[in-house]
């Protein structure tokens, strides 16, 4: 199933610019007529501000029909911890603010989190006559799932793309794009069983770039793309977004490649960008045009649809882009996504190695699970194994120095074969099969997870969670800042094992 959803979510106000409540509410009347205009499906997502003031609800009592779906985007606002009898901690003048404090549910004590929810999701009911189908954020705690899936009819939350020290949060190391059933104790963090399994949904927003969204500019080297400036993604106010030759590359890339069985990518943006976005918009529906396969479906819908296909867990799925953004096959990357890992096979130049490889544990919790964020900002994040944006050894684990470009397939349910010559990798949930390579080699300098190795495995710590990268067929051994992992083999098998 190939899914578009256009959501574009709707802010009261902005402090950072003049006159700011006109032009959101000009720019958000011009997104619902050109979503009318092209006959798509689509989830407007109301803050609390936009949602009890009269202008957004005489709009969108006029403007919404069947195929619109209202849901809410809930960033924390003073209208709202003002009806709760909660401090506001934004800054004077601002009463939205986008730091973590006070703008995210995280910044506050369990105790208020379900005092504003209620508010918020009861205000909602009274205002637009049911409650919203779909809760999304760039961050949402614990907490906040939870009690939202347990209490109110919501079919679908979304959280921000990975990225880090964006805005005022950083996420590393989660499930690529599409979505997964978060873990009760960690909504950044697939469940793995039924009995932590929060059972609603969670999609990553914007459309992020296979290749370029992990570490931005560094393998940006075709003088074209140099003058690119913002995050590289769909959102159709970056060059990225609004480029159609760029955008023909998502589509393809997203839609075309193996996905095993889902794909998925989120259109639309926030109103604070003002009408600058709309022409990039209208150029991406343009281009649905020639997409016919794709379904276009209001978020709360495809959450229904995710919870009917899936309902046994969350599913692997890939996301891949086999040539770049100048059509050229010298940069190639491939993500697989299940409950148990995210894992990036990365090419360029002939070097094959996995970019990132990140270890999900349901018992692992998130840092404001019961206590609230006392920073500015926030972070999310998974366990560490590979990593080469964050730590000071970029290469990653190394497969092969001088591979022929990468083919993809897949392979059975839940499996992806990428093959270079003689050589293949085989992703499963179980664990990723390698086969035609002897030695492999782990830079792990500037690890935090303190890695260490023994027999057939490097051992890992971070915070209070013990983990290892196994290698079934092969053993591990120290070798300058890293490990080299030896195969005895044809055929060698690594796996992650929780404590």
């Amino acid at each position: 199933m190939k899914i578009i959803n256009i959501m574009n979510f709707v802010r009261q106000c902005d402090p950072r610019m003049e006159d700011s409540e006109r032009i959101l509410y000009e720019t958000t009347a011009a997104e619902v007529a050109l979503v009318k205009e092209y006959g798509l499906d689509s989830t407007f997502l109301l803050q609390y501000d936009a949602a009890i003031d009269p202008g957004y609800q005489e709009l969108f009592r006029r403007e919404a029909d069947s195929h619109m779906e209202l849901g809410l985007w809930y960033e924390i606002v003073q209208p709202l911890t003002q009806k709760a009898g909660i401090p506001w901690r934004g800054r004077e003048g601002w009463p939205w603010d986008w730091h973590v404090i006070p703008g995210f549910s995280m910044a506050y004590t369990v105790e208020e989190r379900k005092k504003l929810i209620d508010i918020a999701m009861e205000d909602f009911r009274a205002i637009f006559g049911e409650y919203p189908k779909t809760v999304a954020s760039w961050l949402l705690d614990s907490y906040t799932v939870n009690y939202l899936a347990d209490n109110y009819p919501v079919k679908a939350f979304a959280i921000c793309r990975d990225q880090t020290n964006t805005d005022a949060y950083t996420l590393v190391g989660g499930y690529f794009n599409q979505a997964y059933y978060p873990s009760r104790r960690s909504m950044f963090t697939p469940a793995q069983s039924a009995e932590q399994q929060v059972n609603v949904p969670m999609f990553r927003l914007l459309g992020p770039d296979p290749i370029h969204n992990y570490d931005g500019e560094r393998y940006m080297t075709n003088e074209k793309y140099l003058p690119y400036h913002g995050c590289c993604t769909l959102e159709p106010i970056w060059e990225s977004g609004s480029n159609p030759e760029t955008v023909d590359w998502f589509f393809r890339n997203y839609f075309r490649n193996e996905d095993l069985g889902f794909s998925y990518a989120q259109l639309g943006q926030e109103n604070s960008f003002g009408p600058d976005l709309l022409p990039g918009l209208r150029m991406q529906f343009e281009k649905l045009k020639s997409w016919p396969d794709l379904c276009v479906w209001k978020m709360g819908e495809t959450g229904e649809w995710f919870r009917k296909t899936y309902p046994d867990g969350t599913p692997a799925t890939s996301v891949s882009a086999l040539d770049d953004w100048d059509g050229t096959d010298r940069i190639q990357s491939v993500y697989y996504d299940c409950k148990n890992y995210v894992a990036n096979l990365f090419r360029c130049d002939g070097k094959v190695f996995l970019r990132c490889l990140y270890c999900f544990d349901e018992d692992a919790p998130e840092r404001y699970l019961d206590r609230p964020c006392e920073t500015w900002d926030a972070t999310y994040e998974n366990l560490p194994v590979v990593d080469t944006l964050l730590w000071e050894g970029n290469q990653g684990l190394v497969l092969d120095l001088q591979g022929m470009p990468l083919c993809v397939a897949k392979a059975g349910d839940g499996c992806l074969t990428v093959s270079w010559g003689d050589r293949q990798v085989i992703f499963t949930e179980e664990g990723i099969r390698i086969r035609g390579i002897r030695e492999l080699f782990l830079d792990a300098k500037g690890c935090p997870a303190q890695p260490s190795c023994r027999e057939d495995r490097i051992c890992y710590r971070y915070g209070e969670r013990e983990y290892a990268l196994c290698a079934a067929g092969g053993t591990a051994v120290p070798k300058d800042s890293g490990f080299r992992i030896l195969s005895s083999g044809e055929e060698l098998t690594l796996f992650l094992a929780r404590r």
